[in-house]
């Protein structure tokens, strides 16, 4: 009985990687996952630029829908005390970063990625989680500071000329932009 033993030791040679093909391989792997991290960290500042202007939005179309029911009602004392109140008191349901109204506070305990009322100033301030990619004129930490102003427009009401309130509007105090980590 005759066995060939060449065909057990070609096996046998070939049964694991290399060293120079595991560290192909971990290096490849290596530039995926940064590249992956990468593209998580600009979606997390898309996230967040994107719900910022999202309750932006909501806050706008609840100021705009109360400023209607107060001027169809001919309310114009209800419309005056909206300028400088907090808007967040206008919604429904408050986004869940909402921390509420804070008179006393240190800016740098306050929690990134968070909105609060400052009852002191009568401002509504976004913290901003993402700072690398926010710009404002504002020192760190970065944030962004909302406030309710009146639109005013001129009427005349029995040959007189008078302003009056025709509009509310959120705006933010300082100009701010975020910056395109995506582009």
């Amino acid at each position: 009985m005759e066995t060939n033993l060449s065909r057990f030791s070609s096996r046998s040679k070939q049964g694991g990687f290399t060293f120079l093909e595991l560290v192909v391989v971990i290096t490849i792997i290596s530039v995926l996952g940064v590249v992956a991290l990468n593209r998580y960290y600009k979606l997390l500042v898309d996230v967040e630029r994107t719900s910022m202007e999202h309750d932006l939005g909501v806050m706008r179309s609840a100021i705009s829908m109360q400023f209607a029911g107060y001027y169809v009602a001919g309310n114009l004392a209800g419309l005056g005390k909206l300028v400088d109140s907090n808007p967040m008191d206008l919604l429904a349901e408050t986004p869940n970063n909402y921390l509420g109204v804070i008179s006393h506070y240190q800016i740098e305990d306050i929690e990134k990625g968070s909105w609060f009322y400052d009852s002191k100033e009568q401002t509504l301030i976004y913290l901003v989680r993402n700072q690398l990619y926010f710009e404002t004129e504002l020192t760190e930490p970065q944030r962004a500071r909302f406030k309710i102003y009146p639109i005013y427009s001129d009427r005349v009401k029995g040959g007189v000329k008078a302003k009056s309130i025709s509009g509310l509007t959120l705006k933010a105090i300082e100009p701010y932009r975020w910056l395109r980590p995506w582009g």
